[in-house]
């Protein structure tokens, strides 16, 4: 591993040492964890607006946040992306992964 600092408010802080406490863990292995977290979840977001905007495709946005097709597409549903999934958008979907 490498270290990496960072400076933290006494906010951010506390919500870390929080976290550390719940986890039974110290504050490292919390903002790891949280890290982790949020890093993935901010990359599944970045990637949808991706694909609603029309960048990349659903193989793109997968791509992109580090899952495949069909999880990305369990996101998309969750999050009601694809509410307006249609077949042309099937098509592009297809011929992306060919």
């Amino acid at each position: 591993m490498e270290n990496v600092t960072t400076r933290m408010s006494d906010e951010e802080l506390d919500l870390v040492d929080r976290l550390a406490e719940q986890h039974d863990g110290s504050r490292s292995d919390a903002i790891r964890a949280a890290i982790r977290a949020g890093a993935r979840e901010e990359l599944v977001r970045v990637a949808l607006q991706k694909y609603q905007h029309g960048e990349v495709g659903m193989r793109g946005a997968a791509d992109i946040a580090g899952l495949t097709v069909a999880e990305m597409m369990d996101e998309a549903n969750e999050r009601g992306v694809l509410r307006n999934y249609d077949e042309a958008d099937l098509e592009s979907d297809v011929e992306n992964l060919l």
